[in-house]
């Protein structure tokens, strides 16, 4: 569906938030991939999925400590991505 067409959906409904009881706010398209900038200038965006990111994050903190205190100038993750498929094995 369309983020209009859910909105309507909703409003027909009388869907509201199952813990509180509130109305829900209005449909918005939002994009589940980690965008980045790569090459020398940084010009150019690429898309991680979420899952590959993690690993960033998490040691954010022992790059600062590694760093002194200071912010790190680039953090690069190398590692294997693995998807959720199903094999016939």
């Amino acid at each position: 569906m369309q983020a209009e067409e859910l909105n309507k959906v909703i409003k027909e409904l009388g869907m509201k938030s199952p813990d509180t009881q509130n109305e829900l706010t209005e449909a918005a398209l939002f994009n589940l991939m980690f965008e980045t900038q790569i090459g020398p200038s940084g010009y150019m965006k690429a898309y991680m999925r979420p899952e590959t990111a993690q690993g960033i994050f998490i040691n954010f903190k022992r790059l600062l400590e590694y760093n002194n205190g200071k912010m790190p100038f680039a953090a690069a993750q190398i590692g294997l991505g693995f998807r959720n498929e199903i094999h016939p094995k």
